[in-house]
């Protein structure tokens, strides 16, 4: 649900606006409501404490999401929101492609099935961008929302690593990634300034803050979810993706957009090839 809102908030942020600053405003403002919130809790003392090692695996999985934030950003920026968000809710598909190299899962047949599935739901959406005159495949901004799908995928990896394997507490997890999201979006801005790189005129919003406390508060229910041993990756990661059926029906009213049935139809099979990828085998 947090997620959900989310997305409808960051597209009405970043829509016709900057990228950097308002990724930067953003988890400013989210990073400050956690810290808020876990100081009323008493718990920074503890979230604090931390190895080098712990923080230096934070601060990859800090780089991979920076990372994945632009490339979404940038597409969100002037694709349609009921283009980019399941574009980025097929991140499952790739995690289980992932697993199956890294984990040596196989694949059942219904596994295979929902393979082709997602694929038949990018073809379909190709389809749909068509009538509203977008190239798909040659298309800047899809390929932006696809590199940012490819480095969530990466970044539910990491996480499951970090909070299973290497057992570091969610809350450590989470306070750093946050001070580390920002100085990252900090030095990303000051380089663009400092090589006076192209850059759009920005303008503040209100839906800048909401972006980042919903953000927040949608990672630590997450974090917490994934840090309970055994929880699969895939799993977590379907449920966590299911946010763009709220997201498609909201969205596409607030923006007025067009081609539903079409876009509905490849959302739908994107969706239902993740369900039978996380099947048993």
């Amino acid at each position: 649900m947090f997620l959900a809102f989310y997305d409808i908030s960051k597209k009405a942020s970043v829509r016709d606006n900057a990228v950097l600053p308002v990724l930067l405003a953003a988890t400013a403002a989210g990073a400050a409501a956690y810290v808020a919130a876990l100081g009323a809790a008493g718990g920074i003392g503890e979230a604090v404490a931390a190895s080098a090692g712990d923080l230096a695996l934070i601060v990859v999985k800090s780089a991979i999401v920076a990372t994945s934030w632009v490339f979404t950003y940038c597409a969100l920026r002037t694709l349609p929101i009921t283009i980019a968000t399941p574009i980025r809710a097929s991140a499952p598909a790739l995690v289980f492609v992932a697993a199956f190299f890294l984990y040596g899962e196989r694949p059942s047949l219904m596994q295979g099935a929902g393979m082709v599935l997602v694929f038949a739901g990018y073809w379909a959406f190709s389809w749909a961008g068509r009538h509203e005159g977008i190239v798909f495949f040659r298309s800047r901004a899809v390929w932006f929302a696809i590199g940012g799908m490819c480095m969530s995928a990466l970044s539910s990896l990491w996480d499951k690593f970090i909070l299973q394997r290497c057992a570091i507490p969610v809350e450590t997890v989470q306070f750093w990634f946050q001070l580390d999201l920002v100085a990252l979006y900090a030095l990303m801005l000051g380089c663009q300034r400092a090589l006076r790189l192209h850059r759009d005129a920005f303008e503040w919003r209100w839906s800048i803050p909401a972006t980042g406390v919903l953000l927040a508060a949608a990672d630590w229910l997450y974090f917490h979810g994934l840090a309970i041993p055994d929880v699969p990756i895939s799993a977590g990661s379907l449920l966590r993706r299911f946010s763009v059926v709220i997201t498609f029906a909201l969205g596409a009213m607030m923006f007025h957009e067009r081609n539903l049935k079409r876009k509905g139809l490849a959302l739908a099979a994107i969706l239902a090839g993740v369900m039978l990828l996380c099947l048993k085998p």
